[in-house]
């Protein structure tokens, strides 16, 4: 469950990955993992969808820009090389 409200700090750092995750995606890939680091959402959610969390921890801990795609429990893996969408997959099948 979300708070009702959050630190000041984390609130900065995730408008800043926002505008991290622009550059990201129009000209540079290589800041794909760094853009999509969250302290507001994901954290909060991790409790209610257990397993996804689970993935997403362990795509990130392979260098994998992974998080939860909407309401989730989706999971969307943002790649700059087409080689690593098998590689996530490959992590993915493993783990289902």
């Amino acid at each position: 469950l979300q708070p009702e409200s959050v630190p000041h700090e984390d609130a900065i750092f995730n408008v800043s990955r926002s505008a991290l995750l622009i550059a990201a995606l129009i000209q540079s890939p290589e800041l794909l993992f760094a853009a999509t680091e969250d302290r507001l959402h994901q954290n909060y959610r991790a409790s209610a969808m257990p397993e996804t969390d689970a993935l997403i921890q362990v795509l990130r801990a392979n260098g994998f820009a992974a998080v939860v795609s909407g309401a989730g429990p989706s999971i969307l893996v943002l790649c700059g090389d087409p080689a690593q969408r098998i590689q996530a997959a490959e992590i993915v099948a493993q783990h289902a």
